[in-house]
């Protein structure tokens, strides 16, 4: 996150960056929290504490998303989404209201006014999430997916796979997970998977949707994404509560 001096007079921007997300609030324990929420959630977040900050750093470099607190200094959060809406150069930007203020004359100003969702602080992470999804994809993913790094043990082994069987998931849901591994299993394959949870063996199967292979050009990891097929309640229930856990460490402390 990139933060302001106090004056106010040096606002750090993102510099032509294409896909940000902005975050604005004048409470800086809200800033904090919801900031580290969505930077564990893998996106980049500059932020604001005053609409006129705001419009200074989109003015450098178009968001992808808006996520404003209504009550802000000066400038409010429904004027910074009404002066961005009827600006043609930001009106597509889609802008969440995140905010403390229960009015529910506010709430329909601000639907009126074309926000993309009104949400009432604090925000459960699967809703924040769910919006941030909505408002930003045209085919929104269902689960909240953390990034992370554990050791699991995938069947279905092609040749030449490490001789311990151990590989890694580097992204996890409560649905599915993506596998690191120079070795992916073919696309459709069932395959059991087994990785601990807090000290927990998770035993589950799934069925490899992609791969993806080292090739010359843009590096991405190399491995496969696989969805569960067959996975308890209660294991499916251990992994939501760890990937809340995990997106919400040490936040919960700062809100209190």
């Amino acid at each position: 996150m990139t933060e302001r001096a106090e004056n106010g007079t040096d606002v750090q921007s993102p510099e032509q960056k294409k896909s940000y997300a902005l975050l604005v609030d004048g409470y800086v324990r809200d800033l904090f929290a919801t900031g580290v929420m969505l930077q564990r959630l893998d996106y980049d977040v500059y932020i604001a504490n005053s609409g006129e900050d705001a419009i200074r750093i989109i003015d450098a470099a178009l968001p992808e998303l808006v996520i404003t607190e209504l009550s802000l200094h000066q400038m409010s959060g429904l004027e910074l989404l009404v002066h961005l809406k009827h600006d043609p150069r930001t009106k597509m930007i889609p802008i969440i209201i995140h905010t403390a203020i229960g009015d529910q004359k506010r709430e329909d100003h601000c639907r009126a006014s074309g926000c993309a969702a009104f949400l009432k602080k604090p925000a459960e992470i699967d809703e924040l999430y769910s919006a941030i999804q909505h408002a930003t994809e045209n085919i929104p993913r269902k689960f909240v997916r953390l990034r992370t790094l554990l050791p699991v043990r995938v069947g279905g082994h092609t040749s030449n796979d490490a001789a311990s069987g151990v590989e890694f998931v580097s992204e996890l849901s409560e649905n599915g997970l993506f596998v690191r591994t120079l070795h992916p299993r073919p696309v459709k394959s069932v395959v059991p998977v087994n990785l601990i949870i807090q000290s927990v063996p998770v035993k589950l199967k799934a069925v490899v949707v992609r791969t993806i292979a080292i090739k010359p050009g843009l590096f991405k990891d190399p491995g496969m994404g696989l969805q569960f097929v067959e996975i308890s309640d209660a294991d499916r229930e251990l992994l939501r509560n760890f990937i809340k856990g995990q997106i919400m460490k040490d936040i919960t402390a700062q809100q209190a």
